[in-house]
C-alpha cells in the first residue's frame, strides 16, 4: 500500500519519518534500551506498506521499518494515535495489522513470521493514556487470558494415537477413528475389521455424516463396492447408505455445476461422470446422474484407468 499524504498529521508524519535518520532518533530514544542494541541500525529501510484500515486513516498513520535484529528479518512498526476518544483496544488492533504483516512476509515465499516491535506515538488530548497498552487486558478475564493465551498450542496427534485408546473417548470416539483411518484413503478392510464400530457408527447423532465422509475418502476401491460392504454389516440401514450415496453423488454434480459457473461455462455429461468416476462411484449411479449409455461410462472408465 502506498504512503499517499491523505491529511495534515498524516503528512507531517511520513515526511519527516520518511527521513531515516529522523526515525532512528525517534526509534533509538524511545526503544527499550535491550532492543536498540539488537537492531542492526544500518540495515534499518523504510518499506512503502501501510496496514491502516481506510475509514480510520483520518485518525491513524503508520510507517513500516524493516531491519535486522540479532540477525533475523524484523519489522518496526511505528503507529501515531491521534483520535479525541483514544481506542480502548488499541493493543487489539495492533495485532490485527501485525497478523496482517506476517501474513504478507509468508506470502512472499518465506517460511517463517518475522519479529515485530511495536511502536505507538500518540498526541491525544486525554493524558496519561487512560487505557492499557497490555494485549491481556483486552479480554474480560485477563488472567485467564494471561494464562490461557498465545501458549503453545494443544494438539491431538492421531498417529500417536491407537485404536484401543480412541475408543475410550466416548462419543467422540468414532469422530476420531474415522479421521485417523482416513488419512490412509481408504476404508474397505477397516469396515471389514471393524463392524462392531460401524454399527456404532450408524448410532451417533454423526452417523450419516460418517458415512459421507467415508464413500468421499475413499480411494483404493470402487464406491459401490464400499456400499456393498456397509450393506452386508448393517443390512438394517440400506436405506441410510443409499441416501448417503445420493448424497455424495448430488454434491458431486453441484460442485460440477458451480466450477463451470465460475469459469463460465457448464460441465459436459462426460465430465461430471469422470468427476463421478473419480469418487468411484458404480456405473449405475453415474448412469442415472448423466444420462450416458453404460458402454460410454464403461469406455470412459478404461479410458481413465480406472
Amino acid at each position: 500500500m502506498s504512503n499517499e499524504i491523505h491529511h495534515p498529521h498524516d503528512g507531517l508524519f511520513k515526511a519527516s519519518l520518511s527521513n531515516i535518520e529522523v526515525a532512528k532518533d525517534l526509534l533509538q530514544t524511545h526503544l527499550a534500551p535491550e532492543l536498540v542494541q539488537q537492531i542492526d541500525w544500518n540495515s534499518l529501510r523504510l518499506t512503502n506498506k501501510s496496514y491502516i484500515d481506510e475509514q480510520l486513516s483520518q485518525f491513524h498513520s503508520d510507517m513500516v521499518y524493516a531491519c535486522q535484529l540479532n540477525g533475523v528479518d524484523a519489522y518496526i512498526y511505528l503507529f501515531v494515535e491521534q483520535q479525541t476518544e483514544p481506542e480502548p483496544l488499541l493493543p487489539f488492533r495492533l495485532l490485527e495489522y501485525n497478523v496482517k504483516m506476517c501474513r504478507e512476509y509468508i506470502n512472499q515465499g518465506n517460511k517463517k513470521l518475522p519479529l515485530v516491535v511495536n511502536l505507538v506515538l500518540y498526541s491525544g488530548k486525554k493524558t496519561p493514556y487512560p487505557y492499557s497498552v497490555d494485549i491481556f487486558n483486552c479480554f474480560e478475564a485477563p488472567d485467564r487470558a494471561r494464562a490461557m493465551m498465545f501458549k503453545p498450542l494443544e494438539l491431538i496427534d492421531l498417529g500417536q494415537l491407537s485404536e484401543e485408546e480412541l475408543v475410550q473417548h466416548g462419543s467422540a470416539d468414532l469422530l476420531e477413528l474415522l479421521l485417523k483411518q482416513g488419512r490412509e484413503r481408504t476404508f474397505y478392510k477397516w469396515l471389514e475389521e471393524h463392524p462392531e464400530l460401524v454399527l456404532a457408527l450408524f448410532e451417533r447423532e454423526y452417523g450419516m455424516s460418517g458415512i459421507l465422509y467415508i464413500l468421499d475418502q475413499e480411494k483404493a476401491y470402487p464406491g459401490d463396492e464400499i456400499v456393498k460392504k456397509l450393506k452386508s454389516i448393517i443390512p438394517s440401514k440400506e436405506k441410510d447408505i443409499m441416501q448417503a450415496v445420493r448424497t455424495i453423488r448430488q454434491e458431486s454434480m453441484q460442485q460440477g455445476i458451480q466450477k463451470g459457473k465460475k469459469e463460465g461455462i457448464y460441465e459436459t455429461r462426460e465430465e461430471i461422470a469422470e468427476r463421478m468416476l473419480r469418487l468411484h462411484l458404480d456405473v449405475g449411479t453415474i448412469q442415472q446422474a448423466t444420462g450416458l449409455l453404460k458402454a460410454e461410462v464403461i469406455q470412459l472408465k478404461k479410458k481413465l484407468g480406472l
